[in-house]
């Protein structure tokens, strides 16, 4: 090799280091990579637990955050198995209780302190014009341009106490819709009527966009960086036939571990596949800034700009 085409090769390599540095400049929201880690999130925080059973089942009382801090390492162990990164995030700060305490440290919560008391809403870090309560697990699921993320959640309502509940899996519009139906085909082969009654009944699949619609907003967010996300809502803590199932220890793995595969069979059969990015932040998407009232006092771009 002579002088001059070292000199040029020199050159090339410096020019692709600068492009490769320009790329990623400060404000820009990191897209989703199949790459990426996948990120498990605990909903609610402790002090602000979630759905709960309405009373003593098994000897126990369950709320759904607690559950979760529980058992989430179980899922996070079936995708490291699978050879894929996961990380366990939580919005609140480190539990108080020695239980639960030993619990997080068990799965490695990263805690991102940040508990939205009193059902404050935020707007994401990397876009602004999705608000929503616990925007903060989005925004980390994004700073880690995850593969997908999972917001780990039980349902409850009152019209479900007996008898079948309408189990479902909650995704955004337009990246997470396989993701969701990996999950919600797998609690069906594996929990979903084998073991935990429901009553013949399988596992539908939600699609939420406006964000008004409680998770829709950080979902968005997500959504907008080119990241799968669901939320799971496969049982309801105020039925007792889910109850009873999720009080015994050994089906509380199984069903932590059947979160688990879903995901794996996810990144297995779609983890490569392109993502929808939000190219252009100064045009309205649907259902940005739902919440008109709380946009009027936070001063971020495109708040006022995006007024109902």
């Amino acid at each position: 090799m002579n002088k001059f085409t070292a000199l040029v090769m020199t050159l090339l390599a410096l020019l692709q280091f600068s492009c490769a540095q320009i790329s990623g400049g400060p404000g820009s929201a990191p897209t989703g990579s199949a790459g990426g880690v996948v990120v498990l999130d605990i909903g609610h925080f402790t002090g602000a637990g979630g759905a709960s059973t309405p009373g003593a089942v098994n000897g126990k009382r369950i709320s759904e955050c607690s559950w979760w801090y529980q058992y989430a390492y179980y899922t996070k162990k079936v995708i490291e198995n699978a050879g894929y990164t996961c990380v366990v995030t939580n919005r609140g700060n480190r539990p108080t209780d020695p239980t639960l305490a030993a619990y997080a440290d068990r799965a490695g919560v990263v805690q991102l302190n940040h508990p939205d008391k009193n059902a404050a809403r935020y707007p994401s870090k990397y876009h602004p014009d999705r608000v929503a309560s616990g925007m903060v697990s989005a925004d980390y699921a994004i700073s880690r341009k995850a593969a997908c993320v999972v917001f780990l959640h039980h349902n409850s309502s009152g019209g479900w106490t007996s008898g079948a509940s309408p189990s479902l899996i909650i995704c955004n519009k337009y990246n997470g819709g396989r993701l969701a139906d990996c999950l919600a085909r797998t609690m069906e082969a594996r929990i979903l009527n084998h073991g935990m009654d429901n009553g013949g009944r399988g596992c539908s699949v939600s699609v939420r966009s406006k964000d008004a619609d409680r998770s829709a907003g950080w979902m968005n967010a997500c959504d907008d960086s080119g990241i799968p996300a669901a939320v799971i809502e496969c049982a309801f803590l105020n039925n007792r036939n889910h109850a009873n199932f999720l009080a015994d220890d050994a089906n509380a793995r199984r069903y932590a571990e059947a979160v688990g595969h879903g995901v794996v069979k996810y990144m297995r059969e779609h983890g490569s596949e392109p993502r929808h990015i939000r190219e252009n932040e100064d045009k309205a998407d649907e259902g940005s800034f739902g919440y008109a009232a709380e946009s009027r006092s936070l001063n971020v771009p495109g708040a006022k700009r995006l007024l109902h």
